[in-house]
């Protein structure tokens, strides 16, 4: 697939541009790290499912043995590329062991 056939999702002032593996915001590049946009590609493309931290694992990381704090710590960098506090649930919605990016 070409970055021209890629698809961009929107939310809120966000632009995620998957073929060019970037993120925007307003117009302005929000640097995130590889795993760390591969997390909100996911969510983005599974919006409005809750999603168990095993699947988002699974996905982000399928042949590599990680610990579930990988995965805690990148939800936690995206909330504050997101300008969502340590608690908020702006975008990203949390429920025991499920993930997903609302809507």
């Amino acid at each position: 697939m070409t970055a021209d056939s890629s698809p961009t999702y929107a939310f809120g002032p966000f632009r995620l541009e998957v073929g060019e593996r970037r993120l925007l915001c307003e117009g302005r590049a929000v640097p995130l790290r590889t795993k760390v946009f591969d997390t909100l590609r996911v969510l983005v493309e599974h919006s409005g499912r809750l999603l168990t931290k095993h699947e988002l694992m699974q996905i982000i990381w399928p042949d590599t043995s990680v610990e579930e704090d990988n995965l805690n710590h990148h939800i936690s960098t995206l909330r504050r590329a997101l300008g969502e506090q340590a608690t908020g649930q702006r975008y990203i919605e949390t429920v025991p062991r499920r993930i997903s990016l609302r809507g």
